[in-house]
């Protein structure tokens, strides 16, 4: 009977692993979307219930609020993000999200254009070597970059609750949603040749989502009304900002809701067709 229980245990926990196919590497957004258990929701009402993101002590320590690219290019923190994958053969899909805490963090609207670019050019730099580590552990394995939506730091920064934003805010010498959102398009676009370059890495923009799904119904402007990739001259809606607290909005993270509507998009543009055609790539 023991040995019978035994064979159980081993099964399943084969099957399990056999199962889970995806890790999610990064910063608050990647954490987030990981502890929200977003992607195994979403997989599963689209018919996938049996991809799932792998969940163990290794993929714990690949998606951590607060860090940088360049935090993971230093050789501890690189092999992490190998061993997660050499000691989980089945994942042979990495999303990366990266780098929106070395813009957040450094940039300003006192920046020249030459620091600007300096700064762009080192934050793609620690991507391109974070990407190299990964492909280099497996020929199968591709990397689809999911990044960001536009802040909110108009409507998060007056209340005295909300200091981490007005702190941050202060410290990129308070841009307009204008001058924050065109420079992380910039960023971003600069980041994106990493996928133009390799065909086992792969993009899905995510600018304007949360215009698109929420609007502004109490201004006129209903869900649907403004198309990808949003305005670059507004904001994300304050309802699609994450809550702490129960009443703290937060200026950059999205709420369980918007990360759902952010993964269908990742589903629908990259994940259906890994699933479908049994991981091929794109480019096969």
């Amino acid at each position: 009977m023991k040995l019978f229980v035994l064979f159980l245990m081993v099964c399943c926990s084969l099957g399990y692993a056999q199962n889970s196919k995806v890790l999610i590497v990064g910063d608050s957004w990647a954490q987030q979307q990981y502890s929200d258990q977003i992607h195994d929701a979403v997989f599963d009402v689209n018919g996938y219930p049996d991809i799932e993101v792998l969940r163990n002590a290794d993929s714990e320590l690949v998606a951590i609020d607060g860090t940088m690219a360049s935090d993971w290019v230093v050789p501890s923190e690189l092999a992490k993000i190998t061993d997660a994958l050499i000691n989980n053969p089945t994942v042979d899909t990495v999303q990366l999200t990266l780098g929106g805490n070395d813009f957040l963090n450094n940039w300003n609207t006192g920046l020249s254009v030459g620091q600007v670019n300096t700064l762009k050019a080192a934050i793609v730099a620690d991507l391109q070597t974070i990407v190299d580590a990964i492909l280099a552990v497996d020929i199968n394995i591709e990397i689809v970059l999911s990044f960001y939506d536009y802040p909110n730091f108009e409507e998060t920064t007056d209340d005295l609750w909300e200091f981490t934003c007005r702190g941050l805010h202060d410290a990129m010498l308070n841009p307009t949603p204008t001058e924050i959102n065109s420079m992380a398009l910039d960023f971003t676009n600069a980041f994106v040749t990493i996928a133009n370059q390799n065909p086992k890495v792969f993009y899905v923009q995510h600018w304007g989502r949360m215009q698109n799904a929420y609007g502004w119904p109490n201004q006129g402007i209903q869900p649907g009304d403004i198309p990808l990739p949003g305005d670059y001259t507004l904001t994300s809606p304050l309802e699609a900002m994450r809550t702490h607290l129960g009443f703290v909005k937060d200026c950059f993270h999205l709420e369980p809701e918007g990360y759902d509507i952010l993964v269908q998009g990742l589903f629908e543009q990259y994940f259906q067709y890994r699933f479908d055609t049994i991981y091929k790539s794109h480019f096969e």
